[in-house]
């Protein structure tokens, strides 16, 4: 099962760039809502920290990056695509665990 690297990553990101959990969920279970610090902190800002890198810091760090330049990259594609490709199913992972 081959992918294009990080393509399984991307799509993961780009969902968690728009999850949101439901208000029933937040008002009954006590969660909180998923805000853009929040959000900040979860794609690198808590990884800073061992660094010493402040959040102003950060863009100076990370501008130039490979990271960087990968995101350039799919911001200018014209097609771009987040399809997965691990398993989506039952079956698919035990045949994914035979071919390991």
């Amino acid at each position: 099962m081959s992918e294009p690297s990080g393509t399984a990553r991307r799509d993961q990101i780009q969902a968690f760039r728009t999850f949101q959990i439901w208000e029933e969920h937040r008002e009954c279970y006590g969660y909180p809502e998923t805000a853009p610090a929040m959000r900040r902190k979860v794609f690198g800002l808590n990884a800073a920290v061992p660094y010493g890198i402040t959040e102003d810091e950060t863009p100076t760090h990370t501008s130039s990056d490979a990271v960087a330049r990968r995101k350039e990259n799919d911001r200018n594609d014209p097609q771009p695509h987040y399809l997965a490709f691990w398993p989506k199913n039952r079956r698919e992972f035990l045949r994914f665990l035979k071919w390991s």
